[in-house]
């Protein structure tokens, strides 16, 4: 388990260095649920905060289909206003962006891109609450209809899609055992939950060749310039580890702290 936690937290600090500078003309964002030692319905009083729903925050080269930024947190506006800060510092120019129609993102896309940004939304609607059903089902309820809403600046159109990201999420419950529904493998503790999405985004980026492109989405992204094997992904990410230094992530409380105390979301650690 410290293996796997040690070499995570390596490939975030590795994700750190190579996902920056980054050109993308379309991105698209999404969040996939899981939780830390008990669902949020089964919380108790004085159980610690980092328990119950989390949800990893993706966002996706619709292109490249590289995963340029991610955030494990609470679905609320200080994680939300947190991934988009992160996603602003890794990538260039003006690029499109798709999210859902969680209102959140509105806040959190202005404060780091500016209303100038070329920002829509696909809102769908379900023929039942997809954020209730996610929870207790494999997938969400039949689409019934599916809106597209322009937010800011002149999004094309035709580019106004989550299919990738959405269909992504997939690829990660598949790859991730934490993430797989109905099962006694979901973590105990958000620590070894977060390298664990560390270690996905590693290997998904790094080393999982993606059929339609024929090479890994960091290739693609020219994030770097070959495929790694994973033998090479797992020893540089062991160099950059320092189990009693984690890295800092833009999720976590005292960056979503500082975030609040700019005036830019709702109090950090807040259910709901």
């Amino acid at each position: 388990m410290r293996l796997g936690r040690d070499a995570g937290e390596g490939c975030s600090r590795l994700h750190d260095e190579l996902f920056h500078g980054l050109r993308c003309s379309s991105i698209e964002l999404d969040e996939a649920w899981s939780f830390v030692m008990k669902k949020q319905k089964r919380l108790a009083p004085g159980d610690p905060p980092e328990y119950g729903d989390e949800y990893a925050y993706l966002a996706m080269d619709s292109d490249a289909k590289a995963l340029v930024a991610y955030l494990v947190g609470k679905r609320n506006d200080a994680s939300t206003a947190a991934f988009a800060l992160d996603l602003r510092s890794r990538v260039r120019g003006r690029p499109q962006l798709t999210s859902d129609g969680f209102q959140p993102y509105v806040k959190a896309v202005a404060i780091a891109f500016g209303r100038s940004v070329d920002y829509a939304m696909l809102v769908k609607l379900y023929t039942a609450d997809c954020s209730v059903e996610a929870k207790r089902r494999y997938s969400p309820g039949a689409v019934v209809q599916a809106d597209k809403v322009i937010v800011f600046g002149d999004p094309d159109l035709g580019r106004i899609v989550t299919a990738h990201v959405e269909r992504q999420n997939l690829t990660l419950r598949m790859l991730t055992r934490r993430f797989t529904r109905l099962t006694n493998g979901f973590s105990k503790t958000l620590r070894n939950h977060a390298a664990a999405m560390d270690l996905y985004v590693g290997y998904y980026n790094l080393c999982r060749v993606h059929e339609s492109l024929g090479t890994t989405p960091a290739v693609a992204v020219r994030a770097v310039g070959r495929s790694w094997p994973v033998a090479e992904l797992v020893k540089e990410a062991l160099a950059r580890s320092d189990p009693d230094n984690p890295p800092a992530r833009s999720g976590s409380v005292r960056y979503q702290e500082i975030v609040c105390r700019r005036g830019l979301c709702a109090p950090a650690g807040r259910r709901g």
